[in-house]
């Protein structure tokens, strides 16, 4: 979820504590899936992984760049959250 923010700050330019820190957080992100991978099956822990960075780069987009807010916005994200809840429920 931080590696959003990190890869927007850093945007491909040649900032090597940017790159270093976006690069860190992917490996972290990755590194926490694998793990989740001996406890829950291989669907659910990518769906719920994905749900998470989904929700977290909207979130860190409305929170750290002003991006636009609306009910509809809010609830696609109730929905995924929803989603994610449901699929760890039934794994």
């Amino acid at each position: 979820m931080i590696s959003v923010p990190l890869l927007k700050e850093w945007q491909g330019q040649r900032k090597p504590g940017w790159a270093a820190a976006a690069i860190g957080a992917l490996a972290l992100s990755f590194y926490a899936l694998s793990q989740s991978l001996s406890s829950i099956p291989v669907g659910t822990a990518y769906a719920v992984w994905t749900g998470i960075g989904s929700v977290g780069a909207i979130s860190s987009g409305i929170l750290l760049y002003g991006e636009s807010v609306n009910p509809l916005k809010l609830a696609c994200m109730v929905l995924i959250v929803v989603g994610m809840v449901g699929l760890k429920l039934t794994s």
